[in-house]
């Protein structure tokens, strides 16, 4: 097992039995902590802004966090069982060339969230030390870089004492929020806009669904006995009740601080605080430290996944690993000071288009893991070009292509409202079609597949009975 104080040495490669630890509790804070920043604040806020109330809002938050939180832990029971990053598991699906697409699609998402977090997390510094945002950006870049490059077991360390620090802040923000004597005026506006309803649940849903590429990252050390109940619990509960918490707080600011609150995000949740309001800064910037590192952490991996690819190699050095994080930081932090001053707006958009694009990929991974192969993957095929898993599989850009596709009646953007949803009066439902669509073909694509692994599945329980009746007999009564 690697030394607690070294940096990391593994990347895109299997972790070994040897090197697994912690527990899936971990997960609960890392999520937590990721979820409960100032930036998914920022999300609850487009709640009001979009036309719900704030009344209306906290229901749609709550639900659009479980159902997009729900599909996103299905992810993280596939880190202890494969072993390796999230996104590189989409060549069993794609092929071995076919997965730089989702891969790109990945880094564009990491990219964003990293530079969005910038401008928020550079802003916290800025006014708790007073200094310009733009150098409060580049030190809050050179901190997620340091915390990036030594690794997944200071990633879950740090995330415990962000968690713990954001949670009490949050929940003492949102005490002051409700006991301020305006927000009675507030709560008492129980107007009902449908459709803006069904677009916040799509936000909280896309908050979540983009975690996706994510989650496999921080779970794949677990040794592989953990229990899939465990790790997708975990994960479901710290990203829930974090997204939620930080959304909710974010939805009640906006609606009470107006346009206070709209242009200055972070200074308003600061003045709030009052007297503790050095805590409440430092509590964003740790927040979305947290946010910031699992961007910069995940999209060296996909970079370095697409640039492997391409060389035909199946491990990065740690000097490259390096390299790599820092070429992501300076691209992020580069996007963020050269943010535009509509961030609101803009990162409605980008939150959208994200959702629009990762959702098929979404569907396809998990469909392929739990009902095609049935968890049943040979790791070393997947650092193979002419492996097992091919080079390209077109039923799988097949079904994403029309996942995709199949959305665009039903988009609902600035850029953008398709046809059937200006007949819903706005309402987004795209991501849920989908969702359904992308994951229903790539299923009925992979008969080969399946029709071959239910054969493997036969012939390891016959091989199974065969040696041991007892034991066989008793894994079959447990799976029934």
């Amino acid at each position: 097992m690697a030394k607690t104080a070294t940096v990391e040495r593994r990347s895109i490669d299997f972790i070994p039995p040897e090197e697994r630890h912690g527990s899936p509790r971990s997960l609960m804070f890392v999520w937590f902590a990721a979820n409960t920043s100032i930036t998914a604040v920022v999300t609850g806020a487009l709640f009001v802004i979009l036309g719900n109330s704030a009344l209306w809002s906290i229901p749609a938050i709550i639900i659009g966090n479980a159902v997009g939180g729900f599909f996103t832990a299905l992810h993280s029971a596939q880190g202890p069982k494969l072993g390796v990053p999230q996104m590189i598991q989409s060549r069993a699906q794609f092929g071995y060339f076919g997965a730089i697409l989702p891969l790109v699609l990945a880094l564009m998402i990491y990219v964003g969230f990293y530079a969005t977090g910038l401008v928020l997390g550079g802003q916290a510094i800025g006014t708790l030390f007073h200094v310009p945002a733009q150098i409060g950006a580049m030190v809050f870049a050179l901190m997620s870089t340091a915390l990036a490059i030594v690794g997944y077991r200071w990633i879950h360390r740090f995330s415990h004492v962000a968690a713990v620090l954001s949670a009490v802040v949050f929940v003492i923000l949102l005490v002051r929020i409700i006991s301020d004597g305006n927000i009675r005026a507030v709560a008492e506006t129980p107007a009902f806009d449908g459709a803006a309803f069904v677009l916040g649940i799509s936000l909280s849903a896309s908050w979540q669904l983009t975690f996706g590429p994510y989650i496999a990252d921080y779970s794949r050390y677990l040794p592989e006995s953990t229990p899939k109940k465990a790790t997708i619990g975990w994960t479901f509960l710290g990203s829930v009740l974090g997204g939620s918490l930080a959304m909710t707080l974010g939805a009640l600011a906006a609606a009470l601080g107006g346009k206070a609150f709209g242009h200055d995000q972070v200074g308003y949740l600061a003045g709030l605080g009052g007297a503790i309001w050095p805590l409440v800064l430092l509590a964003v910037i740790l927040g979305k430290l947290t946010g910031n590192t699992l961007s910069s952490y995940g999209g060296y991996m996909s970079l370095a996944t697409i640039v492997t690819s391409l060389a035909g190699k199946d491990r990065v050095g740690t000097r490259a690993r390096s390299a790599y994080v820092i070429v992501i930081s300076a691209v992020s932090l580069g996007i963020a000071l050269a943010a535009s001053s509509n961030f609101l707006v803009n990162f409605t958009d980008f939150l959208l288009f994200l959702l629009y694009f990762m959702t098929p990929w979404s569907a396809i991974n998990l469909v392929d893991y739990y009902w095609v192969r049935k968890e049943r993957y040979r790791i070393s095929e997947l650092f193979k070009r002419d492996g097992e898993y091919g080079r390209f599989n077109k039923g799988a850009f097949i079904a994403y292509a029309v996942g995709v596709l199949i959305q665009i009646p039903f988009m609902n953007s600035s850029l953008y409202v398709g046809p059937i949803a200006d007949l819903l009066g706005g309402a987004e439902i795209a991501w849920i079609i989908g969702l359904v669509v992308a994951g229903g073909l790539y299923y009925l694509s992979s008969r080969a597949v399946r029709l071959q692994t239910a054969d493997t599945v036969r012939a390891h329980s016959a091989s199974q009975h065969t040696q041991n009746p007892a034991p066989a007999a008793a894994a079959l009564e447990e799976t029934l």
